[in-house]
């Protein structure tokens, strides 16, 4: 496990940092569906270090049981890499983009210890593990980053398993009710 300052400062080997010789970050990729342990493949064959967030998990059949690898992400492989990496990897057609926040144009960089943390996670829990990428509930405000009502912001009515009923404000008219799906929001 690392502790807070390696955490934040790298670690340091005849006293260089080795992120001032090899400036290296993770990154998040999308992959198409279903893909993402060809990508796993592909980015191994070139030599691109890789992090895809699987576990074993025993599944049965009516004739047999399995140990299967199951993602946990889906459609998400992080990949460290420098900047100059980065049009080399995103050729292929299995992936779809790299992860660049709503509004920020730049590819998000996340910290080598939230890749830390999520390896212990996946190692140590007896148990499955899910990921929500956000947990959204009645009165969250959400803003509507995908699709047709993109650039909308509203509050949540009801909530279920993949839609959401938001009220958006329309002026003094009052709140019009709407439909959406989850996957094309994000809290505020």
């Amino acid at each position: 496990m690392l502790t807070s300052q390696e955490c934040r400062f790298g670690s340091s080997v005849n006293g260089t940092d080795d992120r001032e010789a090899h400036p290296k970050f993770w990154i998040a990729l999308y992959t198409r569906p279903r893909s993402e342990k060809k990508v796993r493949a592909y980015l191994d064959s070139i030599g691109i270090e890789n992090f895809l967030p699987v576990q074993y998990q025993l599944r049965q059949w009516s004739d047999r049981k399995k140990l299967v690898e199951v993602v946990v992400i889906p459609m998400v492989i992080f990949v460290s890499a420098d900047a100059s990496e980065i049009p080399n990897i995103t050729h292929n057609s299995l992936i779809i983009k790299a992860f660049t926040p709503p509004g920020t144009g730049k590819i998000a960089q996340i910290p080598d210890c939230q890749i830390e943390r999520l390896k212990f996670i996946l190692g140590q829990s007896e148990y499955p593990v899910s990921f929500d990428p956000s947990i959204l509930k009645v009165n969250d405000k959400v803003h509507v980053v995908r699709g047709p009502l993109m650039g909308l912001t509203g509050e949540i009515l009801t909530c279920d398993d993949k839609f959401l009923e938001l009220a958006i404000p329309v002026g003094i008219s009052g709140v019009a009710r709407l439909k959406i799906e989850k996957i094309n929001v994000e809290l505020l």
